[in-house]
């Protein structure tokens, strides 16, 4: 169970609209505030939101919990229908909420340039579903808060872009959509700390859920992961890697900026009851120094040098092919 920090109930709130993208959403009740004198870090929290009794509804109060228990302070991003489908415990978790769409980066940056102008503060940024995941790291970026640079988000959930940087780098990758997946399919469950992805899960997908991994081979999956998302440029949040142990090897399917998947974080939560994924993203975050909850599957590899992150890649296959799809070339041929 988590442990709650202290914080104590404060009134009603409501989140002012700052531009003309941004409405107000509904008045949410804030749990907590600080005691007087000291000052809560804010987190910002895109795509928080998820409709009662949605299947996304479990993962998004999860993460809000995780978010209370350590004394930080909730600003919800989302869309305002999403906002007001929020069930009450959701309601209850987050501080304050502001309906906007959380998926257009310069809609999210100008609303929170607003609001520090207007003498707002925040301290950390993180999206909770893959589609806000370039906006907070354009966030991150503009208000100077740890996160992924937004290129390595572009690289992440380009698939063409993934498969040909990983291969490129000597991975073994599942790249032909059309050919029957072979092997034992795994997923990988970590968190980055100090800029090191550590795996603390990997589990068996199966058609009633999910099994933890045993055996010997376990390690070897784990490394392969972490240092498959250290490879792609990622440093920041928590990541979800899938995996097949092949003939060949130890091939790399995919790999996501979040844990979404039916049951996963349930999964996690059942089975590592002591580790608190989103709690140690945001004590790196803020700098706060605490131990690992749990020892890692493997020891986590050293983040790359900046000369080792490999360069978006070019999909189009011909230099030209880069004036019609400027995001998805950054300088290669």
């Amino acid at each position: 169970m988590l442990q709650q920090r202290h914080r104590s109930a404060a009134p009603a709130t409501t989140a002012p609209a700052t531009s003309a993208t941004a409405t107000a959403a509904p008045a949410t009740t804030a749990p907590a505030t600080t005691a007087p004198g000291t000052k809560a870090p804010v987190a910002l929290l895109l795509g928080a939101a998820a409709p009662h009794r949605h299947p996304g509804e479990a993962a998004a109060n999860s993460t809000l919990l995780e978010t209370w228990s350590s004394g930080v302070r909730t600003w919800v991003l989302d869309r305002a229908e999403l906002l007001a489908a929020r069930g009450p415990e959701a309601r209850i978790l987050s501080d304050e909420a502001t309906g906007l769409d959380s998926v257009d980066a310069d809609a999210c940056v100008a609303w929170a340039r607003d609001r520090q102008a207007a003498g707002r503060r925040f301290d950390l940024v993180l999206g909770l579903r893959e589609d806000v995941q370039l906006a907070a790291a354009d966030l991150a970026a503009a208000l100077h808060l740890p996160g992924n640079h937004p290129d390595a988000v572009r690289r992440v959930q380009d698939t063409g872009a993934r498969l040909a940087a990983l291969a490129a780098g000597g991975f073994l990758v599942d790249e032909d959509p059309d050919r029957a997946p072979e092997g034992t399919a795994f997923t990988a469950v970590g968190a980055f700390v100090s800029g090191r992805p550590h795996v603390f899960l990997l589990a068996v997908p199966t058609e009633d859920g999910w099994e933890p991994a045993t055996g010997e081979g376990s390690q070897a999956l784990a490394a392969e992961a972490a240092a498959a998302v250290l490879h792609l440029g990622l440093c920041f949040g928590v990541f979800r890697v899938d995996l097949r142990a092949t003939d060949r090897g130890i091939a790399v399917s995919d790999v996501r900026l979040t844990l979404e998947a039916p049951g996963l974080q349930a999964h996690l939560a059942r089975t590592l009851p002591c580790v608190e994924l989103f709690n140690l993203v945001y004590d790196d975050a803020l700098g706060r120094t605490a131990a690992l909850p749990a020892t890692p599957l493997a020891p986590a590899a050293e983040p790359p040098t900046p000369s080792t992150v490999p360069p978006f890649v070019l999909l189009a296959g011909e230099p030209e092919g880069a004036a019609a799809e400027p995001h998805i070339c950054r300088g290669t041929d």
